[in-house]
């Protein structure tokens, strides 16, 4: 049967929930107000957040809206795909443990820009990676935002406009009131909404559909296995797409979630590096429960679309785990998916806008206009935050097609532009301005271009006017191959122009020592050769790669 998604008048119970989280959202942020003293207040709360509080908001924002309907439309796209997708973003969160989280809270900066701008002591990396992180703030909140869309069209029956508006809007006053602390406690509070109301609708999905284990989620669907692969006997099978493109997921998740600046944000909240690091473990943890989970949903999707022979058309996948919760569990349960939902995308919005609004305010302004004293910083702040909540909810009126697609953009472009030179930063002393600047600049062109062709313009990947890359972009989302030619090329530039020009001052290399927790210096220390020897000779195989196996992996549709 084809699905036809109309709905009329208003969901009363789903609003009530709904309600309920967007108040108790303001009241947090209403009350966080009397915490902000200062800008480090406003931006870092103080430096004040322990484990679970920084974890729990952690989890909050790796557990967007694209997490809860956006990576389910992925499963139902193509399942391969979708695993590599999930396994390679919980992963990243060791690679972030285990490559930055630490260090960058040592080096207690209040941004990822001003992070970038005092290792390469450059005021113009500062304002470039500003840039750099509003495009990709942008592309993250576009597809958050169309997710707040989705859940007031179950909610009122209304356009996603309407819901993009009054989203937008909640979340711009709550970060406006409360800063950081006001972010922070708003996504611990979101954060357990959100698990509650995810797990347990889906034990019920699959209890109704027959699942033995349907109590654990993330294990639930075993029995069911056979089932599926009478179905859909294509489901399970791994290798459909070219093998790089697996490559361009893990290059795009464990770089991106460094590069992002929201997530890194939250090192610089934490109290000290050993904060940090269990704070990162606890979100591993989570993560990964809530994303086995995800995949249990979009697996009851499949069987249920194809056991009832419902199609729908590409661009409404993202509205399945409503359907599915409505005709499997019922409209109560719905609605605490919808408050979930609800809060997945408010805590992820909410991240991002703070991250802006510091960009803005702390790392452009503050470097244009040194001599402004931070009270007044503080001031300019509330009302650059408003402004930028009110642009960014106007700019999303016109959203992607896929949530997740726009979210996989950012991490690329965040991987590629700013994620190495801070893995390079923290690791090879050896690194100057001038190899950062060559490899931020070619990573964010190589992939920033594409998604302009791709993304918003709409165009076809093999049709980008680039042949040596075109032919190489097919099969289920070719494009993410993109991610596997700009992030090693942003390793190869930096690694081999910080090698040809003068190395970085006394004082930055003493830095270096001191965010890896090192009492004394040591010029040998992270400064050898073996390094970025390694870098360069795995990046150049990675690149090489996809234009190998051709034949074997000839075009898919």
């Amino acid at each position: 049967m084809e699905g036809v998604l109309e709905r009329e008048g208003v969901f009363v119970l789903g609003l009530i929930l709904s309600l309920i989280i967007l108040l108790i959202s303001v009241g947090i942020g209403t009350w966080s107000r009397r915490l902000t003293r200062n800008l480090s207040d406003y931006y870092v709360a103080g430096r004040s957040i322990g484990t679970i509080n920084n974890g729990l908001a952690m989890v909050s924002l790796a557990l967007s809206l694209t997490t809860f309907i956006g990576l389910t439309a992925l499963i139902i796209q193509g399942l391969y795909v979708a695993v590599a997708v999930y396994a390679g973003f919980t992963s990243a969160f060791i690679a972030l443990l285990i490559l930055a989280a630490p260090f960058l809270r040592r080096h207690k900066s209040f941004t990822t820009m001003a992070f970038i701008a005092e290792r390469y002591y450059s005021r113009n990396l500062r304002i470039f990676s500003v840039i750099v992180m509003l495009v990709v703030s942008i592309l993250y909140l576009g597809g958050n935002i169309k997710g707040i869309g989705i859940v007031f069209f179950y909610l009122l029956g209304v356009p996603e406009v309407v819901g993009i508006l009054v989203g937008g809007l909640v979340v711009t006053l709550y970060v406006v009131l409360g800063g950081m602390y006001g972010v922070t406690y708003n996504q611990t509070f979101q954060s357990i909404v959100l698990l509650f109301c995810l797990m347990f609708p889906v034990a019920i999905i699959l209890q109704q559909l027959g699942a033995a284990g349907w109590a654990f989620p993330p294990l639930g669907y075993g029995d069911m296995v056979p089932q599926m692969l009478e179905k859909v006997p294509h489901y399970f099978m791994p290798m459909v797409v070219h093998p790089v493109t697996y490559l361009a997921i893990a290059l795009g998740s464990f770089f991106g979630i460094i590069g992002l600046p929201h997530f890194v944000m939250r090192f610089f909240t934490v109290r000290d590096a050993k904060e940090a690091r269990w704070s990162t473990v606890l979100t591993v943890f989570l993560v990964g429960l809530v994303n086995t989970t995800v995949f249990a949903t979009g697996f009851a999707a499949v069987y249920y679309m194809q056991a009832e022979g419902l199609v729908l058309p590409e661009a409404q996948y993202d509205y399945m785990v409503f359907i599915l919760t409505e005709a499997l569990a019922g409209e109560g349960w719905l609605a605490i998916a919808i408050a979930g939902s609800v809060a997945a995308g408010l805590s992820t919005v909410a991240g991002l806008l703070m991250i802006m609004g510091a960009g803005l305010v702390h790392d452009l302004y503050g470097s244009l206009k040194p001599e402004v004293d931070d009270q007044k910083k503080l001031k300019i702040s509330y009302w650059v935050m408003l402004a930028v909540g009110i642009g960014v909810t106007l700019f999303s009126l016109n959203p992607p097609e896929f949530i997740l697609e726009a979210i996989m953009w950012a991490f690329g472009i965040a991987g590629a532009s700013l994620g190495v030179p801070i893995v390079l930063g923290i690791w090879w002393k050896r690194t100057t301005k001038e190899g950062a600047a060559a490899g931020m600049i070619a990573g964010f062109i190589t992939s920033f271009i594409p998604c302009l062709f791709i993304l918003i313009m709409g165009m076809d990947p093999t049709d980008i006017p680039v042949p040596v890359i075109a032919d190489y972009l097919y099969g289920p989302l070719g494009w993410i191959k993109v991610i596997a030619i700009s992030v090693p090329l942003s390793f190869i530039l930096t690694v081999v122009v910080s090698w040809f020009t003068s190395p970085p001052p006394d004082d930055v290399r003493r830095s270096v020592d001191e965010m890896h927790g090192w009492q004394d210096y040591k010029e040998e220390r992270y400064n050898g050769w073996g390094l970025p020897v390694v870098v360069i000779i795995v990046s150049v195989l990675i690149i090489a790669s996809i234009f190998t196996l051709y034949d074997t992996f000839a075009h898919i549709g």
